[in-house]
C-alpha cells in the first residue's frame, strides 16, 4: 500500500528539488494551473514547485499539497468572514486549534454559520413543480394532457407551487457541505461538525454546482439569516474542483483565490464605512467599456454611483509585487477607467508588500490623479479596519457633492465588539 505524502507549500514562495512522477506532476499541473512546475536543473524527477495567490489544498491518491497563505490563518479568515457579513466568527478564532490547516478551518466555519443559520428550522419557500394527479389542483397543462394522456383523465397533468425546504438557498448550503466532506480532511472535529450540519437538509435535492454555474441568491428580509452561510457556501462551490482524471489518476482540489477574498473585503467593509447599499455601492460594476464601439470592456472592481452613474472607481490587487514598486500596468487600467468614465482619478489599493507604498500620481496632459493605497494585512483587525475608514473618508472627499452623507462617523459593529 502506498504511504500519502503530504507537502506544505506558502504562497508566492519557491519549494526547491520537490520529487514528482510524471503522473503527479501532469495531475498537479491540472488541477492547480497556477502552480509553476518547473524542473530542477541538474535532478531527474524533481521540480521547483512555486503557488500563485490560490490557498488550499491539491489531493492525489499519493501525495497531498496543502498551499498555505503568506498572511497568517487568522487575518485569512477574518477577511473571509467579513466579505460573507458573517461578523460575529471573527471572534471565535482562538478556538480553533492550531494543528487545523485553512480548508479545516473553513469547514468547521461552513458548518457553524449552516447551524446558526438553520437554529429556527430551514428556510421554506415556494417551488413550482408538475405532477400527475387524480384530480385538479393548481394550473392544468393542457398541451401536457393531450401529448401524455390523449386527453383522457384521469390522471390529470397540473403544475402548482409547493411550500417546502427543497429550495435554492438550502440546496447550495447542502452542496457546499457535500463538498467539504469530498475533500481528505484530516480533523475529526472538522468531519464530525459537517456531518452534523448535513443531516439537517433530509428533504432536500443533494445536487453538484460546477464552479461555474453555481446561482446567485436575491436576499430580501424573508432570507436575510441565510445571507452570511449561502455566501460562504458559493465562495466554497466555486473554489471546489472535484473528481479530475489524469492518466488513470484522480484528483481533487480545493484552491482560494486570495485575490477574489481580499476584493471581496474592500468591497464589502468601504460599503460599511461608506454607509452605502448594494445599490450605490454593487458587487459588480455596471456595463462598462473603453471605446465608442464598446468593443473593449472595462470591469472595476469598485464603483461607487449616484443616481445610476459611476462618481468614483477603484481596483483591489492582491499580488506579488516586484521589490520597489508596484505594476504599471495596473496604473494604466485604473487610467482606462478615469479617462473612459470622465472622472478625475481613481483609486488602487493593494494587500500591502515589501513592494508597495502609499503614493499619488497626477498623469501628464491628463491631469488624472491615480491614488495608490496599501492595506497592512498582518495589522491587528482594529488597525486594519481603521485603514478602510481612512479610505472611505478619501472617497467621501474626492466626491463631496454627491449624495447624502452621513455626518456622524460610522463605527463598525466589529469594532464596537472588541473583534
Amino acid at each position: 500500500m502506498t504511504m500519502m505524502r503530504r507537502l506544505v507549500l506558502t504562497e508566492f514562495k519557491t519549494e526547491p528539488a520537490v520529487a514528482l512522477s510524471t503522473t503527479e506532476r501532469d495531475t498537479v499541473r491540472a488541477l492547480y494551473p497556477g502552480l509553476r512546475i518547473e524542473p530542477t536543473i541538474g535532478s531527474d524527477g524533481r521540480y521547483d514547485l512555486t503557488p500563485d495567490q490560490r490557498v488550499g489544498l491539491v489531493c492525489l491518491p499519493s501525495l497531498v499539497i496543502e498551499v498555505r497563505p503568506k498572511v497568517p490563518m487568522s487575518s485569512v479568515l477574518f477577511l473571509l468572514s467579513y466579505a460573507c457579513d458573517a461578523a460575529s466568527w471573527s471572534g471565535q478564532q482562538a478556538e480553533f486549534s492550531r494543528n487545523l490547516d485553512l480548508v479545516e478551518m473553513i469547514a468547521i466555519m461552513l458548518a457553524g454559520m449552516v447551524q446558526q443559520a438553520t437554529r429556527r428550522g430551514l428556510l421554506n419557500g415556494y417551488q413550482c413543480e408538475d405532477e400527475s394527479l387524480q384530480a385538479p389542483r393548481g394550473r392544468i397543462l393542457f398541451d401536457d394532457q393531450i401529448r401524455r394522456r390523449l386527453g383522457i383523465s384521469p390522471p390529470i397533468e397540473v403544475r402548482h407551487d409547493v411550500f417546502a425546504s427543497d429550495i435554492v438557498e438550502n440546496r447550495l448550503l447542502l452542496a457546499a457541505l457535500s463538498a467539504m466532506c469530498r475533500i481528505p480532511i484530516r480533523s475529526d472535529c472538522a468531519r464530525r461538525e459537517l456531518n452534523r450540519s448535513q443531516r439537517l437538509f433530509g428533504a432536500v435535492s443533494r445536487l453538484h454546482f460546477k464552479p461555474t454555474e453555481v446561482p446567485d441568491v436575491l436576499f430580501t428580509r424573508l432570507n436575510r439569516h441565510y445571507q452570511p452561510a449561502v455566501s460562504l457556501a458559493s465562495f466554497v462551490l466555486r473554489s471546489a474542483s472535484l473528481d479530475l482524471g489524469i492518466g488513470g489518476t484522480r484528483g481533487s482540489a480545493f484552491l482560494i483565490d486570495m485575490n477574489t477574498v481580499f476584493e471581496r473585503f474592500v468591497r464589502s467593509a468601504l460599503r460599511v464605512y461608506l454607509d452605502a447599499d448594494l445599490a450605490r455601492f454593487p458587487e459588480r460594476s455596471p456595463v462598462l467599456c473603453l471605446d465608442q464601439a464598446r468593443v473593449v470592456p472595462l470591469k472595476p472592481d469598485l464603483c461607487l454611483l449616484d443616481g445610476g452613474r459611476i462618481v468614483w472607481v477603484g481596483d483591489a490587487k492582491y499580488k506579488r509585487l516586484p521589490v520597489g514598486g508596484y505594476r504599471n500596468a495596473d496604473l494604466y487600467q485604473l487610467l482606462a477607467y478615469a479617462v473612459a468614465l470622465d472622472l478625475p482619478g481613481g483609486t488602487l489599493v493593494y494587500a500591502a508588500d515589501e513592494g508597495v507604498s502609499a503614493a499619488e500620481h497626477v498623469v501628464r496632459h491628463a491631469g488624472k490623479q491615480l491614488r495608490v493605497v496599501a492595506l497592512d494585512l498582518l495589522a491587528p483587525r482594529s488597525k486594519l479596519l481603521e485603514q478602510i475608514d481612512a479610505l472611505a473618508r478619501v472617497v467621501r472627499s474626492s466626491v463631496p457633492n454627491v449624495g447624502v452623507w452621513n455626518a456622524r462617523h460610522k463605527i463598525d459593529p466589529r469594532i464596537a465588539a472588541g473583534l
